[in-house]
């Protein structure tokens, strides 16, 4: 990758005591599915992938997420570990429906493209990924349940520094009661 290219998603991301929480449960899973763990300090929730883009694109991201209004901060119990035999991954997700999470990922899509962005896929499904490259793909079960306070969402770098993923927060959006 060159290095005017950088690599960006939006998230929200959790503080450390839930992605401790988060890890545990991989912890717990991660023989009997065979997988390779996510480490705890890199576990978040995807709101938007953006990709490979331009480091002179990054003002019209944040452009459009400086729009995204009116969200408070809500809470998201993740209760559920699941898995996609597709792409051999492990995630922790909620049974519930977060409606307040429908409306940021909406809100972040339409300002998105209102400002010009392309954006590869819409599709949104929320989730944690714990795992990847899982060999035994195990039934969707319930885990003691992680309340995670959510108050703000960012937007991440993703970056490899010795064949190493890492994310680097460039920006936070607080919610506001």
């Amino acid at each position: 990758m060159r290095v005017d290219s950088i690599r960006i998603f939006f998230a929200l991301w959790p503080e450390p005591a839930i992605q401790r929480k988060l890890h545990a449960v991989a912890k717990k899973h991660r023989a009997e599915c065979d997988a390779r763990m996510m480490r705890a300090e890199t576990l978040h929730m995807t709101l938007q992938f953006i990709g490979n883009i331009k480091r002179t694109q990054l003002p019209e991201l944040i452009k459009a997420a400086d729009k995204v209004s009116g969200i408070t901060p809500f809470q998201l119990v993740l209760d559920t570990l699941a898995f996609w035999k597709h792409n051999r991954i492990g995630y922790a997700t909620s049974a519930a429906d977060v409606p307040e999470l429908n409306v940021l990922v909406a809100e972040l899509q339409q300002a998105l493209t209102d400002e010009g962005v392309v954006l590869d896929s819409t599709r949104f499904s929320p989730h944690v990924t714990l795992f990847r490259n899982v060999e035994l793909i195990l039934t969707s079960r319930n885990f003691t349940p992680i309340t995670w306070q959510v108050n703000a969402f960012v937007l991440v770098e993703s970056v490899t520094v010795n064949q190493k993923t890492e994310y680097r927060i460039l920006r936070t959006w607080p919610f506001f009661a």
